[in-house]
């Protein structure tokens, strides 16, 4: 709670409902625009997905009807459905976005919603500017990794699934600005999607790894529409006595979300991924490529793998001998064998045939990982030991992807091809791309859902 006694609540939906685009700083425009981007790129990817097909036949199977589309997919969802498998469909490949700090992936739940919620509006004769839509999504995603910094702070248990208890709260305040809804509601909306927190790491290495995330959106989209209709919710439900920070942490320090709001922006702490794993492996991958491209190591001839790794690499991707696609998206030592084996770290060397391929399966058997906690979450170490008792070893200082080494404009862009290519035809995809990246001048966001989706015919206003 603030110093004079105000529910943190009412300070977070204050920012959310007053913050301007054209006031934004910058680079958090520009920021917004590669989220955009990145998340676009990474639901399409996942469209065709088995994941994505198992959630849309689970979704079905309960009635479901409505006209919002997907990118990627012929068939129409209502709007909490739509927002849900949005975000599930862009967590599918494990390559949306990841605030390091927190392990929350923001984007993913808060521009899910916003791409449902901007697609009935238009459909209703209010179109939501691109500006309008990315002004959200920033505000969403700061909240969120604001929230997720407070939870982390606190000393939450790391088995807590973090985009699941912060992303809801995002994506209502974003929603709630769509929808025009007043201080109050905004409140009510923040507080709703609150009491909606939840998810567990116990989800990793399985479909319902992209689960919580697919929850946080479509739960923060209801709290908004059920805010915005006059549902009340009492504003401790974030610091207040038995709120979230209390439930969570035994504490209710809110002053991780507050300090420097609306001035100090934490969503440019927030990375997209070169490689579709959990973040934490990244550096250890880096250093594989480095001992096979730069210095032509011979992947036969490795003896035995050392790693030295950041505590949470471990921690979160433990798995040794992965079993499945899910499994191996969150492994550590897989990820390390395919890149030693095949010299790359895309998305075929987390496909089943690489996954279980000997040399691979035979790298994996011969590494073994030490947790340093002096090391950063950008950090890794390898050390190869070869045939003929030589060694060779590679430091990682700066991961490809983190904050001290980001993705380039270029890099983004052709990640989004690679991604909209495996569920989309090569001219589609890249009228895709064009207006996913001219998305601050379109009057209409919903035309980037609408190039997107199957069936495009179907898919315009009613």
């Amino acid at each position: 709670m603030s110093p004079d006694g105000v529910p943190v609540a009412e300070t977070m939906a204050e920012f959310a409902r007053t913050a301007r685009w054209e006031e934004l700083p910058a680079e958090i425009r520009r920021e917004a625009g590669r989220a955009w981007l990145n998340h676009v790129g990474c639901a399409t990817g996942g469209a065709s997905t088995s994941t994505v097909a198992a959630a849309i036949r689970g979704v079905r199977s309960m009635g479901s009807a409505g006209s919002v589309p997907l990118l990627a997919r012929e068939e129409r969802f209502g709007l909490g459905d739509a927002a849900l498998l949005g975000s599930l469909s862009a967590s599918a490949h494990t390559f949306d976005d990841t605030h390091l700090a927190t392990i929350t992936h923001p984007t993913g739940p808060v521009a899910a919603a916003l791409a449902a919620v901007s697609f009935e509006l238009s459909s209703a004769g209010r179109p939501v500017p691109g500006k309008d839509l990315l002004a959200a999504l920033m505000v969403g995603t700061e909240l969120e990794c604001r929230v997720s910094m407070a939870i982390s702070a606190g000393g939450s248990h790391l088995g807590w699934y973090m985009t699941g208890l912060s992303g809801g709260i995002g994506a209502a305040a974003a929603v709630a600005r769509l929808l025009g809804l007043d201080q109050d509601g905004f409140v009510w909306a923040i507080g709703l999607a609150a009491a909606q927190a939840c998810g567990t790491r116990a989800t990793h290495g399985s479909m319902a790894l992209t689960y919580v995330p697919g929850v946080a959106a479509r739960n923060g989209l209801v709290a908004a529409y059920m805010a915005g209709s006059g549902f009340d919710c009492g504003p401790g439900s974030v610091d207040g006595r038995n709120g979230l920070l209390q439930v969570l942490t035994g504490g209710r320090d809110a002053a991780p979300i507050m300090d420097g709001l609306g001035s100090r922006y934490e969503v440019l702490n927030n990375a997209y991924k070169p490689y579709p794993c959990g973040i934490v492996i990244h550096p250890a991958i880096d250093a594989c490529l480095h001992l096979i491209r730069a210095e032509g190591v011979d992947a036969s001839g490795i003896e035995a793998v050392e790693l030295r790794v950041h505590p949470d690499a471990l921690n979160l991707c433990w798995r040794k001998l992965p079993e499945t696609e899910a499994d191996a998206q969150v492994s550590l030592f897989h990820w390390v064998a395919a890149a030693l084996v095949t010299g790359s770290a895309g998305l075929d060397q987390g496909a089943l045939a690489c996954i279980s391929h000997q040399a691979v399966r035979s790298l994996q058997e011969k590494t073994a990982a030490t947790p340093d906690p002096g090391l950063l979450g950008n950090q890794a170490e390898v050390e190869l030991r070869l045939r003929g008792g030589r060694t060779v070893k590679r430091f990682t200082s700066d991961a490809t992807g983190s904050v001290s080494n980001p993705m380039t404009d270029d890099q983004l862009t052709a990640k989004f091809r690679a991604l909209a290519r495996l569920s989309l035809g090569n001219e589609q995809a890249e009228d895709l791309l064009a207006l996913s990246l001219g998305t601050p001048d379109l009057p209409d966001a919903a035309d980037v859902l609408r190039a997107g989706c199957l069936g495009r015919d179907a898919a315009g206003p009613t």
